[in-house]
C-alpha cells in the first residue's frame, strides 16, 4: 500500500445552529505598544507562540508564558526577521527566519535555542509550521521553483513528502502525536487543489473538496489526535466554508452564525476533545473569531475593544484559544 494514493468522500451539508456564551477576552502584550503582533498556537501548559515587531519594524518569533508575559525568541544568526507557526507540549517552536534572500525553516529549543532546519537534496528555503510532541515537524520547501511538503524527524532528519500524492505542488500545514500529517496538493483531476492526508502506513488519502469531481479547492489546516481534521474549501455561492472531514476523510460544512449563512468561514484548529476554532464573517459584516463546540454550537468570540474584527488560531486541550484581534494578539478563556 506504500505510496498509495486514497480518495475521501463528501457529506451532507449543516445548517446554522444558535450561539453560545463567548468566553471572556485578554490582550497579549508585544515586544513595542502598539504595533502587530499575532498569537498561532497554544499547548496543554497555556504557553503561545507566534510574531511581535520590534521598533524598528522587524517581526520576531515570540513565545508567550502562561501568565502572558512575553519572551523574544530573537533571529538567529544575524538575519533580520523570524516568525512563529507551531508549539508543541515540551515548548519547542517552529516558524521561519530569513537569509540568502529566502525562508528558512527553523527550531527554537525550550531554552530559546534556534536552530535552521536542514532541507532535502535540492531543496532552497521553506518553512517549519507544526510540531508534534514527539518533536517531529512538518511544513514546507522549494525544490525547482515549486513547494514541496517536509517532514523532519525528531533528529532534524528532512524527508521530502511532494512526490508522493502525484501532482507537483504539496505544502504540510499541521501533524498529530500519532504521526498523521495534513496538507494541500495539486495533482491530476484536481482544479486547483485539494486537502490530502499522509498516513502512518505510507499511504496518501486525498481528502477531496466540498464541490466534488475535482472542482474548487480545500485545504486542511488542523488535526487532532482522533484523525478528525478541520479546514476550509470552496463552496456554494462562491464562499469559502468552514469544513471538517472524519477519520474515514468524509468532508462535510461546519455551521454558519447566526444570520450569517452566505459568507466566507475558516476553521484553522482542532483540540482533542473537537472543538473547532476559527474565523468567519458575522451577521454584522466583521470578520470574528468562532468557535465550534462538540455539541455543535457555534460560537463568536468577537475582538478587543477598538479593533475591527479578529481570528482564532489555535486551541488547547483545555479550551484555551489564542489569534489576534486585527493585528493585536489576543487570548480567549472560558
Amino acid at each position: 500500500m506504500a505510496g498509495a494514493v486514497l480518495t475521501a468522500l463528501v457529506a451532507a451539508p449543516l445548517t446554522a445552529v444558535p450561539a453560545s456564551a463567548a468566553p471572556s477576552i485578554t490582550e497579549l502584550p508585544a515586544l513595542t505598544k502598539g504595533t502587530v503582533a499575532e498569537a498561532r498556537a497554544v499547548n496543554g501548559a497555556g504557553q503561545a507562540a507566534g510574531k511581535s515587531f520590534t521598533p524598528d519594524g522587524a517581526g520576531h518569533a515570540v513565545r508567550w508564558n502562561a501568565d502572558g508575559s512575553i519572551t523574544d525568541l530573537g533571529v538567529p544568526f544575524g538575519t533580520q526577521w523570524s516568525e512563529a507557526w507551531g508549539m508543541n507540549g515540551s515548548g519547542v517552536v517552529v516558524g521561519s527566519h530569513d537569509g540568502d534572500g529566502h525562508r528558512n525553516p527553523t527550531r527554537w529549543a525550550p531554552d530559546g535555542t534556534a536552530t535552521t532546519l536542514a532541507l532535502p537534496p535540492g531543496a532552497v528555503g521553506g518553512e517549519a509550521r507544526a510540531v508534534n510532541d514527539a518533536g517531529v515537524i512538518v511544513g514546507w520547501t522549494q525544490i525547482d521553483c515549486t513547494d514541496h511538503a517536509v517532514k523532519w524527524s525528531a533528529a532534524g532528519a528532512p524527508t521530502d513528502l511532494g512526490p508522493s500524492t502525484g501532482g507537483q505542488r504539496t505544502d504540510a500545514w499541521a501533524i498529530n502525536n500519532d504521526g498523521v500529517i495534513v496538507g494541500d496538493a495539486d495533482g491530476p483531476g484536481v482544479a486547483i487543489s485539494e486537502g490530502v492526508r499522509w498516513n502512518t502506513d505510507g499511504t496518501v488519502t486525498r481528502l477531496g473538496t466540498l464541490e466534488g469531481n475535482g472542482k474548487g479547492y480545500s485545504t486542511p489546516s488542523g488535526i487532532n489526535n482522533s484523525g478528525t481534521v478541520v479546514g476550509y474549501a470552496s463552496g456554494a455561492g462562491g464562499y469559502t466554508h468552514a469544513v471538517k472531514w472524519t477519520p474515514a476523510g468524509v468532508i462535510s460544512d461546519l455551521p454558519a452564525l447566526p444570520g450569517a449563512s452566505k459568507a466566507d468561514a475558516y476553521a484553522y484548529a482542532i483540540n482533542a476533545d473537537g472543538t473547532i476554532v476559527g474565523e468567519a464573517q458575522a451577521a454584522d459584516f466583521y470578520r470574528t473569531a468562532v468557535r465550534w463546540s462538540p455539541d455543535g454550537s457555534v460560537t463568536d468570540l468577537r475582538f478587543l475593544p477598538g479593533r475591527a474584527g479578529s481570528r482564532a488560531r489555535a486551541v488547547n486541550t483545555t479550551g484555551v484559544i489564542v489569534g489576534d484581534s486585527t493585528g493585536i494578539a489576543t487570548r480567549w478563556t472560558d
